[in-house]
């Protein structure tokens, strides 16, 4: 490689206009493992570990979205996780990250604790 090569600027793509005009159906992140406390329906809270999933569309106006965000949104919003307060975490998403729709899948263990039909005894 010669100086000559060496000294010229690399082109900073992020801040070129792009005039494809191309929508993003779903930018995000996967499979997440995240420790959660579950709010039961009686109120008791159950922890486990959730996998999640969190995505959301961009327009075509906009290059892309901070991933460090979701992760922020994980710490700060479902550390304890509501099914009352679900749909206003995705509210919350959707704003934070400029996106018209957004959407979080989670997969988590949940353990109900029930009496057995003949003996009574109670197990997971």
């Amino acid at each position: 490689m010669s100086n000559h090569s060496a000294n010229r600027a690399i082109e900073d793509v992020q801040n070129t206009e792009d005039t494809r005009r191309i929508c993003i159906d779903r930018v995000g992140i996967k499979s997440i493992r995240h420790p959660i406390l579950f709010r039961q329906r009686d109120g008791k809270k159950q922890p486990t570990v959730a996998v999640f999933d969190m995505t959301v569309n961009l327009s075509h106006e906009q290059k892309g979205t901070h991933m460090s965000r979701f992760v922020a949104i994980l710490n700060e919003e479902l550390a304890e996780l509501d099914i009352q307060t679900f749909p206003q975490v995705i509210a919350d998403m959707t704003s934070r990250l400029e996106a018209d729709q957004g959407f979080i899948e989670t997969r988590f263990p949940f353990f109900v604790r029930k009496k057995a039909p003949v003996t009574s005894a109670p197990s997971l």
